[in-house]
């Protein structure tokens, strides 16, 4: 499933709109396995192919200033700044985006604030699929995604299910034992 130029540039232009972070190239919608970047790089002591530092430690919650390419948050290394191509930035990018929402107060009467709730819908939706993907890779982000979810939904029925399955035991002892 090939995506087209004019879209991928109509979702970069959210994406800066939305969360300025996401104007690094590292960043550029889409990301794809089949342009050499077939793994996340890990914040440990990982360094990009220009040398760069993966995880730089901040001094505590409040971001000091940007850093282009970078995403300052708390990560597996704690706070400070994650470099776009780890996947903590995209972790940290996506519980920012779900606690800034833009407020959808009459929306449905106005063009440019439903238009700023579906973008921000859209980057963050894209910020959770890489924030849970095994690879830096749009198109295999979202089948991941998906198949949490589904693994989830099938948790989710299978515990209610034994419930249902122990109530209805209850259920009948009683009325065998009263009966």
């Amino acid at each position: 499933m090939a995506i087209s130029q004019a879209r991928a540039d109509e979702v970069n232009a959210k994406m800066a709109r939305v969360a300025s972070e996401l104007t690094s190239p590292y960043a550029k919608y889409p990301l794809s396995a089949q342009t050499g970047r077939s793994m996340w790089v890990n914040p440990s002591g990982g360094r990009t192919a220009k040398d760069e530092l993966c995880f730089i430690a901040g001094q505590g919650k409040d971001e000091p200033m940007k850093k282009p390419d970078y995403v300052y948050g708390p990560g597996t290394m704690g706070y400070g700044y994650y470099h776009l191509l780890t996947r903590d930035s995209y972790k940290i990018l996506y519980v920012r985006l779900q606690s800034a929402a833009p407020v959808a107060c009459c929306s449905c009467f106005n063009k440019e604030a439903t238009r700023a709730i579906d973008e921000h819908d859209e980057v963050t939706r894209i910020c959770y699929n890489r924030s849970v993907a095994t690879i830096p890779d749009d198109i295999q982000a979202a089948k991941d995604a998906e198949a949490k979810a589904r693994g989830t939904a099938k948790v989710v029925y299978n515990y209610t299910q034994n419930e249902q399955l122990f109530l209805n035991g209850v259920q009948t002892a009683a009325f065998l034992a009263g009966g």
